[in-house]
């Protein structure tokens, strides 16, 4: 939009003004959004790399315990006990909210783990192992899940965020800055237009008065 097409009165001056310094505050608060986002992001995503890490680590003692069992028991074995387990893990959701933006909350119910199918006894300790560490590594499993989820909605609030602030100063506020500056000069140019016109007009009427006398 054209600042040209704004009516340059004393009335819309002041209101553009006005409109300005609110625009400026809604600018401010959108860049200090952007940096607590930017926080929070940081905060996330160290997290998730620490989880990431220590999840990567118990799989790969998960796999190696897996793989030394199936040569104890034989994979026919394995697999029967493996399919003898129902799906039954739970999981709790929920949400909260972080600076408007709303977060996931996932959490796994560990009642709802079933117990070790077989008798440690019986069978091999390196298929027990391989159960104790990925009942642990399963609930990192699920806070990787939900954090994953956060940087999400976090990297797109940040971005719409961003867009904002970009269309205020690319667009909103130059338009602003224009309109002020051509009303504040077409005023300029009447009110000089106007100081003028009453200097004629006085020495005119002096002029009269002169011929008068």
């Amino acid at each position: 939009m054209s600042s040209r097409r704004v009516l340059p009165t004393k009335i819309n001056l002041i209101s553009m003004r006005n409109q300005l310094k609110l625009i400026r505050v809604i600018k401010r608060l959108l860049e200090n959004k952007r940096e607590v986002l930017l926080i929070y992001l940081r905060t996330y995503v160290n997290e998730y790399e620490k989880i990431y890490n220590e999840v990567n680590e118990a799989l790969k003692v998960v796999y190696d315990s897996y793989m030394k069992a199936v040569v104890d028991e034989g994979i026919g074995n394995i697999e029967t006990i493996a399919n003898s387990q129902t799906s039954s893990l739970q999981l709790k959701s929920s949400t909260k909210v972080i600076f408007g933006v709303k977060i996931p909350i996932t959490e796994l119910s560990e009642t709802s783990i079933p117990p070790k199918p077989f008798s440690e006894v019986e069978t091999s300790p390196y298929l027990s192992e391989a159960y104790d560490r990925m009942r642990e590594t399963m609930i990192k499993v699920i806070k990787l899940v939900e954090l994953e989820s956060t940087i999400r909605s976090l990297v797109a609030e940040l971005r719409r965020t961003q867009r904002l602030i970009n269309a205020i100063d690319t667009s909103i506020l130059p338009f602003y800055n224009n309109s002020v500056k051509y009303i504040r000069s077409i005023l300029n140019d009447r009110s000089r237009e106007e100081f003028v016109r009453l200097k004629v007009t006085r020495r005119i009427l002096q002029r009269r008065r002169g011929d008068g006398r």
